[in-house]
């Protein structure tokens, strides 16, 4: 009885009143699915970081200092590369792609999803695959500083360790910082780009 006669005298002075308003079913379930990604991330990348690891330290087993350089150089332009379409979709205006798409253009359907899934796009690209290649660079870095620092002793295998850590941490900062310009200036051709790819494994029509 008191609940329904609170709400009442909230819609009579709203203004004055802050009042709290009952949630619908409807957003009931959007709160439940907003929760969900979240884990479900969370799992993916915990088996992707696992197998991710394991994969690299069986590669780079006995491997020499050339193969560890090309593989970190390889690895930090991926994770340069990924977090700039990540960066592009989410700051992307999904409007001129719509028109595109209503052209037809090869990709703007694929392009238009992945902006109205911007969400779950840029934490898969910035976050899982990211997080992923650095777990990777990280155990690359640690190899290449290993060989480089044998037979080393004390402050000198030290430096060396902290100085590979650094120029990796360097490299990779430097590049994404220098990416997330163009992502931005150019994110609708970047969007679109990836659509295309896309479109290559997967139809555009409509259901």
């Amino acid at each position: 009885m008191a609940l329904p006669l609170y709400y009442y005298f909230c819609i009579m002075d709203e203004k004055d009143i802050d009042c709290p308003k009952p949630t619908s079913k409807r957003q009931h379930k959007k709160s439940e699915k907003a929760f969900v990604w979240p884990v479900k991330a969370t799992l993916i990348s915990l088996v992707l970081g696992f197998v991710v690891a394991f994969g690299a330290e069986v590669a780079l087993t006995d491997a020499s200092i050339a193969v560890a350089v090309v593989l970190i150089v390889v690895l930090v332009l991926v994770g340069v590369l990924f977090d700039m379409m990540g960066l592009a979709v989410a700051s992307c205006d999904p409007v001129p792609l719509r028109s595109m798409a209503s052209r037809k253009v090869r990709g703007a359907r694929h392009a238009l999803w992945l902006c109205n899934n911007a969400h779950k796009v840029s934490s898969i690209f910035n976050d899982i695959v990211g997080d992923s290649i650095g777990v990777i660079t990280g155990v690359c870095g640690a190899a290449l500083a290993y060989e480089l620092a044998a037979g080393l002793t004390g402050l000198a295998r030290i430096l060396v360790s902290v100085a590979v850590s650094a120029l990796i941490a360097a490299l990779t900062i430097g590049g994404k910082a220098s990416m997330k310009g163009v992502a931005i200036r150019h994110s609708k051709r970047i969007v679109l780009s990836i659509g295309k790819f896309m479109a290559v494994f997967r139809s555009e029509k409509r259901k």
